[in-house]
């Protein structure tokens, strides 16, 4: 009876193991074609302009200034992965587009 339970729970636990494995990337947008790679990047170059505008106004100090330039780093590394064809989600991408919140 041992046997037989600990073969059960052993293909189980193999089973379930390897469940991840055979799924793939969630989320990740595998294909996109040159107009909308094209339209990504000047959206995101748009948004990376808009931050850079607000780093150059004189009341971006401080806290204000950092989150900026958080920004406009991450959207220059999306523009980058995005350029490069690099596999990068929607959901990241509607991230970055969002207003910033001060």
């Amino acid at each position: 009876m041992k046997v037989r339970t600990i073969s059960v729970l052993s293909l189980v636990g193999v089973a379930m193991s390897a469940l991840p494995v055979l799924a793939g990337p969630i989320g990740a947008q595998t294909n996109q074609s040159s107009n909308q790679q094209a339209a990504v990047v000047t959206q995101l170059e748009t948004q990376r302009e808009q931050v850079s505008r607000e780093m150059t106004r004189p009341y971006s100090k401080g806290p204000l200034l950092i989150h900026n330039m958080n920004r406009a780093s991450k959207l220059d590394d999306l523009i980058n992965r995005v350029q490069s064809g690099q596999p990068v989600s929607p959901d990241e991408i509607d991230q970055a587009l969002q207003p910033s919140v001060r």
